[in-house]
């Protein structure tokens, strides 16, 4: 990318990236700090005091003294590197806030001095606490404006409001962003929060909500955002969640400096060549290849606010914040119709377009009308259906995830059908190594069941119903008056081939076997320990058949023709007969016994060495004995076993 591409996610001071700056023995890693707070109590101004930028971007916001947008700006100095996302202020702007607050390490909240806390102040420190933005820095900002006793006031309004939302941990710095006052103080009380702020995990696959879209002239689109997970090199593939496309990572810049890759915890901007711009907005995810699944249903813990003014119903209408991405959703309770301000449950979501979400993402749920936060939560798991929270099947769900056990609750969602690793892969937001030790935890408990070399997983009941199942079919295959020895393997695939395919089908016949369910010989199977028992009337049947195929006047007969010579038993053994090689059937319905094909091969060959190579249909008609109803079927049978080949209105006999 080229050097100006830097402006779209901010510049920084001396250095090159990736330097680890190591203060008093600690290693500190480039560190994400958001700013909140109410609008004109001096975010913007307070940074660029720090920085010696501006964060805001837009004429507008410059032309009317207000931040409508994200802004960056970066710190970069011997005691580390700092990326400050300026988020706006102003209520009606929340939504590009929570876009902005996405990724963030540690916050500074800003108050002014001469207007304490106000209603944003509230709302902000209620969302970054949604969020698990538990670190950061108040700076109480405008001391220049107010006297003394004035100052003293709003430290202790200041510090009782911390105490009442949980961040009373948090340092208070006095300061003023006009006059200088107090900065040197709030930088070393940030650099404080950030050497101490852990680091986001490098080892899930990569993401970066995205909050920037852009060309640039002779590279294409560029997408801005802050890296949440794993890592990303030029030259990787990357796609573009729930609808972007796929593109091949052509260059990365971190405020302006091209590096060869971008970790968790840094703003990158992405050169994306591959993809139009114009199909790429805010909210939308690039990920490595196949690490998510879109969706429209979330299963969250979810918590109402203590602050609301209401409760919250199960079927109300919100607004979805998670990551970058803001849509219309529809909240259902699992334990009651509605919780109450302070409360907390598992609820699933249900959006209207697709999301992206793995398990701990956080979110924000606010009501459209008025708009205003009312609570949020952790995403427990990405779900494939809708939940019934009164079924079984749910609740045993809703157990689960009570105990965060994730992947036992994606399995028992799944049911009959089963996971492959990819498609847990896609739901967990892990990677193979992580995903392996999962599925080796819950299969040391008994919960998961791998089959077909590992690449069908299934909930350990449903496992076993799979057997029984199976094995239920099969066995019915034997409850009928005709005996059976063996039953076709493709029959019993055939059963399940909609619901299972045919690579889970064969898992299913491995498993069956090696449960010794089954006895599987080439492509037949039957049920272990099966044999084939008689009735008089079908052993009688059975000899009939051997003396009438043994005539040389009715060495070939039909199905039909035999049944009405002997009766049904006849039709109940024939197909015993053919399992046991004792029979051969062709054309249908025409039976012949082993021993008279074997003859019929000699005589064929016979005639290719005494007589010709060549033989006529009238010609084997009088070799047989037999009309031409049973010779034509019995001649493509032949072309078919390569005994002989069509030529013309004959046959080139191929055995000797």
């Amino acid at each position: 990318m080229p050097r100006n591409a830097g402006r779209f996610c901010g510049r920084g001071g001396r250095g090159e990236w990736c330097v680890l700056t190591i203060i008093r023995g600690v290693v500190m890693r480039d560190v994400v700090v958001g700013t909140a707070g109410h609008i004109d109590h001096g975010k913007t101004l307070l940074v660029k005091a720090m920085t010696g930028m501006d964060a805001d971007r837009w004429d507008e916001e410059k032309r009317r003294g207000i931040t409508l947008d994200i802004g960056f700006a970066t710190l970069d100095s011997e005691r580390g590197r700092l990326h400050f996302v300026d988020l706006p202020g102003h209520e009606r702007f929340v939504k590009n806030m929570l876009a902005g607050a996405t990724g963030i390490d540690l916050c500074l909240l800003v108050v002014a001095a001469d207007e304490s806390v106000m209603p944003q102040t509230v709302e902000h420190a209620d969302i970054l606490s949604l969020l698990g933005v538990k670190r950061g820095v108040v700076a109480l900002n405008k001391v220049d404006l107010v006297d003394r006793e004035t100052r003293e006031l709003a430290l202790m309004e200041l510090s009782e409001f911390l105490e009442s939302c949980g961040l009373s941990g948090m340092p208070i710095v006095e300061v003023s962003a006009v006059t200088g006052e107090g900065l040197p103080d709030l930088l070393a009380a940030i650099y404080g929060e950030a050497e101490s702020c852990p680091a986001p995990p490098r080892n899930r696959p990569f993401r970066l909500p995205i909050d920037r879209v852009f060309p640039i002239k002779g590279f294409g689109t560029v997408v801005t955002g802050t890296c949440i997970d794993g890592s990303l090199a030029v030259g990787d593939r990357v796609l573009v969640y729930p609808d972007g496309g796929e593109s091949r990572v052509r260059g990365l810049q971190i405020f302006g400096r091209s590096v060869e890759e971008a970790v968790a915890g840094q703003r990158v901007a992405v050169n994306l060549p591959d993809i139009r711009h114009a199909d790429l907005a805010r909210g939308h995810m690039a990920a490595m290849l196949g690490s998510c699944r879109p969706t429209h249903l979330l299963d969250v813990r979810l918590g109402v606010l203590a602050s609301a003014k209401r409760s919250l119903k199960t079927g109300a209408v919100c607004t979805l914040h998670i990551h970058t991405q803001e849509v219309e959703a529809h909240v259902h309770l699992s334990d009651s119709a509605a919780l109450a301000p302070g409360d907390e449950g598992l609820a699933q979501i249900r959006t209207t377009v697709p999301v992206v979400a793995w398990p701990d993402d956080r979110f924000i749920l606010r009501l459209p009308s008025p708009a205003r936060t009312i609570g949020g939560g952790t995403v427990l798991l990405p779900a494939r259906r809708k939940a019934r929270w009164r079924r079984r099947r749910d609740r045993t769900i809703a157990d689960l995830l009570r105990g965060n056990l994730a992947l036992r609750a994606l399995l028992v969602e799944a049911g009959p059908a089963g996971l492959t690793p990819d498609d847990v892969m896609g739901v967990m937001g892990v990677k193979a190594e992580r995903l392996n030790e999962l599925a080796e935890s819950a299969e040391s408990a008994e919960a998961l069941v791998r089959w077909g070399n590992g690449g069908w997983w299934l909930e350990a009941a449903e496992a076993e119903a799979w057997l029984d199942r199976a094995g239920a079919w099969l066995s019915g295959r034997y409850d009928g008056k005709a005996p059976v020895s063996w039953v076709p393997r493709q029959e019993l695939l055939g059963r399940w081939l909609r619901v299972l395919g045919q690579a889970r089908g064969e898992a299913l016949v491995e498993a069956l076997e090696r449960a010794g369910r089954i006895e599987v010989e080439g492509d037949r199977i039957r049920p272990a320990g099966h044999r084939v028992r008689l009735s008089d009337a079908q052993k009688a049947a059975w000899q009939a058949v051997q003396a009438i195929l043994c005539d040389p006047e009715t060495f070939i007969r039909t199905g039909k023709e035999l049944e009405s010579a002997i009766g049904s038993e006849a039709r109940q053994v024939l197909p015993l007969m053919v399992e046991d090689g004792e029979l051969v059937r062709y054309g249908g319905d025409f039976f012949v016994a082993r021993t008279t094909m074997e003859s019929l091969r000699e005589k064929l060959a016979a005639h290719a060495i005494s007589r010709s190579t060549k033989i006529s249909v009238p010609e084997f008609k009088s070799m047989l004995g037999l009309s031409r109803k049973y010779v034509m079927p019995l001649l493509e049978h032949l072309d078919d076993l390569k005994w002989t080949r069509r030529s013309g209105d004959g046959r080139d006999i191929l055995v000797r």
